[in-house]
């Protein structure tokens, strides 16, 4: 066993010819320990070895994961939040930022997927540890780890939607229908679906329509109801753009409230 000391020479090694560390082992699956090239100091790299000490016990990796193959790949539609397209994104994990990471997310089986290289210019998709990963950007949008929330819930990661005092994020997933006919012979991916949490005082509530969000305010009832309707929002089907605005305007008649007491 190589002493903790070798394991670091080795890593800035990798991390100096702008590598990502694939270590295989198992004799039945094939984990696979990827490291970012954003790592330009000894001292960040410390500070990433000592993260992963805390959580695994050892220095041996900074995110397990295993060769993502996706599934049901002849039906019709994909499990991807966006598209099949891989988008340049960012990984935020335990206090360290790894930047112009390439990402993609299957919400059908909640995977977070980071684009591999290797030095013979092979691709390949690594499904990322949850453990690890305490929130990533894509498209502009971050992403929260569901346990660094408290909110139980399916869904790993969150879309965090604002960052006020009461703040919604959503969850996003995809099912594979196993429905095969002449029209979908090989089954297909359902459709994207999303599910809005709104915090308060530190507890979730799961929103469903706009009557339960409603329902969460009942002092600014009538102010909440005649914006629905002047900006002729449907809460199930309101854009993000929509739904900033929408806690914008929460949080300001929250505020109000509190300023009359």
């Amino acid at each position: 066993m190589k002493s903790s000391a070798e394991d670091k020479s080795i890593i800035i090694n990798l991390v100096r010819r702008n590598l990502l560390l694939l270590l295989f082992a198992c004799t039945q699956f094939i984990p696979l320990y990827t490291f970012s090239q954003s790592l330009n100091t000894d001292k960040e790299l410390i500070s990433l070895i000592d993260s992963t000490k805390k959580i695994y016990g050892n220095s041996d990796l900074l995110i397990n994961g295993s060769v993502y193959y996706q599934p049901n790949r002849l039906a019709t539609g994909d499990p991807y939040l966006y598209s099949q397209e891989i988008e340049k994104g960012v990984i935020y994990t335990k206090g360290v930022t790894f930047n112009d990471t390439y990402l993609n997310y299957d919400i059908e089986n909640q995977k977070l997927l980071l684009l591999h290289i290797k030095s013979n210019g092979s691709r390949l998709l690594i499904s990322l540890s949850d453990i690890l990963v305490d929130s990533f950007l894509i498209k502009d949008n971050l992403f929260v780890s569901s346990a660094s929330l408290n909110i139980e819930n399916s869904y790993p990661y969150l879309l965090s939607i604002n960052s006020n005092k009461y703040p919604m994020y959503a969850g996003f997933k995809k099912e594979f229908i196993s429905q095969f006919d002449e029209r979908y012979p090989f089954g297909r991916h359902s459709k994207k679906k999303r599910t809005l949490f709104l915090i308060l005082d530190s507890i979730p509530k799961r929103i469903n329509s706009t009557k339960s969000f409603l329902k969460t305010f009942p002092e600014a009832r009538k102010e909440l109801s005649a914006y629905f309707r002047q900006h002729k929002i449907d809460l199930s089907e309101a854009t993000i753009v929509e739904l900033k605005k929408l806690m914008e305007y929460y949080n300001y008649q929250r505020k109000l409230a509190n300023e009359q007491f």
